[in-house]
């Protein structure tokens, strides 16, 4: 299974990544996308993927998503690096090309689940 997509500079116009976001969000799966530019990329997740009955068990979630995120920030960061974790949006700009592939894996993994206690609360409350 693919955890993310990379989006480089000959990647003309928005068709890769419209083609993932429609394979995110009929598998029901992290929207994550790779923007990479030379030496650098951002690595974002955004939660529009997911059905919005997901909204409010995911976002209950977003201070232990927000501790393990920073730890993967912690562990590839450097001088130019930001951070930004939002309860929708996690953003890691401009981490070193060679780590953006190893980022959004993890990242993937923490949201993917995520994402599998929200649902199961929801099927709980049926």
């Amino acid at each position: 299974m693919e955890k993310f997509v990379e989006i480089t500079r000959k990647d003309k116009g928005f068709d890769k990544e419209n083609s993932w976001y429609r394979v995110c969000k009929k598998e029901c799966i992290p929207y994550i996308t790779i923007k990479a530019r030379s030496k650098l990329a951002i690595v974002q997740w955004d939660y529009m993927a997911y059905p919005p009955s997901l909204d409010k068990a995911l976002f209950a979630m977003h201070e232990s998503i927000k501790v393990k995120v920073s730890a993967i920030y912690d562990r590839y960061i450097s001088k130019e690096s930001q951070l930004s974790v939002g309860p929708g949006v996690i953003s890691f700009w401009d981490i070193e090309l060679s780590d953006a592939r190893e980022v959004a894996s993890e990242l993937h993994d923490i949201i993917y689940d995520a994402a599998r206690i929200a649902i199961e609360s929801l099927q709980t409350e049926l």
